[in-house]
């Protein structure tokens, strides 16, 4: 079955500049996405990406790299930079756009090591999917970077979602549940439904936990007003 999401950046590519996709979470309402969101240059991005290339230097890789965007303005710039995802979709998509330093992997299997900094933006740390999964990877991350790289991510804080009104500021979550950043997706393009997956969403204190378990330093590099932030470890 073709993959929704692959299938919506194609439709993108060739001319549907209305392609969209509906996500489904089991933790919010479903949401519909305009694909010309994943294929906006630097000034159509918010705050937290642009200043996130910025920080951006030596030997880069762009881990999940989507649509190449972020790729693309690094290449511009003139960043040595290689781009990853795990679709072959999005990996001929990004060839087509004009990168040509593109890989198709699982980066759980990518043994590339040597660089100074990996990218991961528009959330994609959640592929980790769970606190196991995210020590797991950064671990691998410390292998592939060189000394005195950096990893930058950005996340988001879901507490919010449970806030509960009749507690004035309080929150209320079932302690016996998984981790409340722990959800599960479902993509949808013109009636054709994906497999479901799991993605996560780590607050900064536990990121900062587990990041410093295993030997990297943490900091808050920039927060906007709907509890996303940026994150350095290094």
């Amino acid at each position: 079955m073709p993959d929704p999401f692959e299938t919506a950046f194609y439709d993108y590519l060739n001319g549907d500049t209305s392609s969209e996709v509906l996500v489904h979470c089991n933790k919010g309402d479903d949401e519909i996405i305009p694909i010309s969101y994943f294929f906006r240059g630097f000034s159509e991005m918010p705050e937290l990406e642009q200043k996130a290339l910025s920080l951006c230097s030596g030997k880069v890789l762009d881990i999940g790299a989507g649509s190449g965007s972020h790729s693309l303005y690094l290449k511009e710039q003139g960043v040595d930079i290689t781009s990853l995802d795990i679709k072959p979709g999005f990996v001929d998509v990004m060839r087509k756009r004009g990168l040509s330093k593109v890989l198709e992997s699982d980066i759980f299997d990518y043994k590339g090591e040597g660089y100074d900094t990996l990218l991961m933006l528009m959330n994609g740390i959640g592929f980790t999917k769970n606190f196991v999964g995210l020590t797991k990877f950064l671990e691998q991350a410390k292998e592939m970077l060189v000394s005195g790289g950096q990893l930058l991510l950005d996340s988001s804080d879901l507490l919010y979602l449970y806030e509960d009104e009749d507690q004035d500021g309080g929150y209320t979550i079932n302690l016996n549940d998984n981790y409340y950043g722990e959800v599960e997706y479902v993509i949808e393009h013109k009636g054709v439904k994906g497999e479901s997956f799991d993605w996560l969403y780590i607050d900064f204190d536990n990121l900062a936990m587990l990041a410093e378990q295993v030997g990297f330093k943490c900091e808050r590099l920039f927060e906007d007003d709907h509890f996303n932030y940026l994150a350095r470890l290094y």
